[in-house]
């Protein structure tokens, strides 16, 4: 046999495309926890809405339609965190901080 030509077992191997991963755009079930979580942190403004919205994600945004199902979840934490933006009556920095330090937790 010849180099020339294929052999009975030479079968010409399948391509074999990368699957082409696609945002899933963002659900009305999305929609209407963001407005919620809106409504529970007291975020009526639009321009506060938009602010914090845009804050979470890389392209600009006009419509809550153009979101990601992906992004609904770093959205939802921001709103979360906006809304308890609260100045502490008194007391240090050390003293209002938000999380325990390893030597609380001794």
């Amino acid at each position: 046999m010849t180099q020339d030509k294929p052999g009975l077992f030479d079968l010409p191997e399948p391509v074999i495309a990368a699957p082409v991963i696609t945002d899933t755009p963002i659900s009305p079930v999305q929609i209407a926890s963001i407005r919620d979580a809106f409504d529970i942190a007291g975020i009526t403004d639009m321009s506060t809405r938009q602010e914090v919205i845009q804050s979470c994600v890389v392209r600009r945004i006009t419509n809550i339609r153009e979101l990601y199902s992906r992004d609904v979840r770093q959205i939802l934490s921001r709103i979360d965190a906006w809304g308890r933006k609260t100045e502490p009556a008194s007391g240090s920095a050390w003293d209002n901080r938000e999380e325990d330090t390893w030597i609380d937790k001794l």
